[in-house]
């Protein structure tokens, strides 16, 4: 009897599943990079109306060339880790028109910002589309995950409302990303909490470089203003390593820091806002947050608050 050895698979077979091993691996490694060169097409979040076509192609835009489109305005939205922009026009066959931009940044977090600078902080029409959005006359905008959506009008007469919420919400259904806000928001006390000043600040916040960025609400209590901050880190170091900074800086400058060690809450006179009065500043986690204030019952009030909202969203 003849006994045949088994060597392996046939050399074709190997090719392949080897092929196939290497591309699968490839595709894990790349992530969301991958997944992102497959939706590439924003022709596909364009939204469509009854009675209104697409005119010309869309046009798309990068870091590389936004200033083409919003030339005063490129920098900011840069700052916002901006990704692309696609933009379309649409007419109805008589003098209406109608052009979408559609917005999309490298996360929630930088889509939240760009938003937040251009949203009315009171007295505005906001809008449940998306996480949140808002309409003047002739403007529609709102924001989806990483995507911030213009929507303007022009001619439109006394369908101007009618029109521009068919398309947003049409343009909403097609976009991915939550409907929310950031988590972080979430975490301002309500307390005297002036509406919709919620932002998210991308860098320099206080015009200090080393404390790169903060999630920010303003407040007034008895016509006593003043301004609550959050900032969020990828892990403790991060915030270990600015507040470290901020003691530097201050202590070139002759100031000595107050020290509650038992809730790690610093007290210190920044030299730009003295008239703001001391800076209060606790950190927990990968969490930083704070006021500027003398009042020392209300800095322990919103600072215990805050944390436990951190707690209360498992974030810290």
């Amino acid at each position: 009897m003849r006994i045949r050895v088994f060597t392996g698979l046939p050399e074709e077979v190997t090719l392949k599943k080897t092929s196939l091993i290497i591309f699968l691996s490839t595709v894990l490694l790349m992530g969301t990079s991958f997944l992102m060169a497959v939706e590439a097409d924003m022709s596909s979040f364009l939204p469509t109306l009854d009675g209104w076509n697409k005119k010309g192609n869309l046009t798309e835009y990068t870091p590389d060339n936004l200033y083409e489109y919003i030339d005063g305005a490129a920098e900011v939205f840069l700052a916002y880790d901006f990704v692309r922009l696609g933009s379309q026009n649409y007419e109805n066959g008589e003098k209406g028109s109608v052009t979408v931009d559609i917005y999309q940044h490298n996360n929630d977090r930088n889509g939240f910002g760009i938003y937040s600078q251009e949203k009315p902080q009171s007295g505005g029409n906001f809008l449940n589309i998306g996480a949140q959005g808002y309409y003047e006359q002739g403007v529609l905008n709102f924001l989806k995950g990483p995507y911030y959506v213009k929507i303007s009008g022009y001619d439109l007469g006394d369908k101007d409302n009618e029109i521009l919420l068919g398309l947003a919400k049409a343009t909403a259904d097609k976009l991915t990303g939550t409907t929310a806000f950031p988590t972080v928001v979430k975490c301002f006390p309500e307390a005297n909490k002036l509406k919709e000043t919620e932002k998210y600040i991308a860098q320099n916040f206080l015009g200090h470089s080393f404390l790169h960025s903060a999630f920010i609400a303003d407040y007034d209590s008895n016509g006593k203003k003043y301004q609550v901050f959050i900032m969020e880190t990828k892990d403790p170091s991060g915030v270990n390593e600015i507040l470290q900074k901020y003691l530097e800086f201050i202590k070139k400058k002759g100031i000595t820091p107050v020290i509650d060690e038992n809730q790690y809450i610093y007290h210190f006179e920044d030299p730009y806002y003295k008239s703001n009065g001391l800076m209060n500043m606790a950190l927990k986690g990968n969490y930083l947050w704070g006021l500027f204030s003398s009042d020392s019952s209300l800095t322990s009030n919103i600072i215990s608050e805050i944390e436990a909202k951190l707690k209360e969203n498992k974030l810290i």
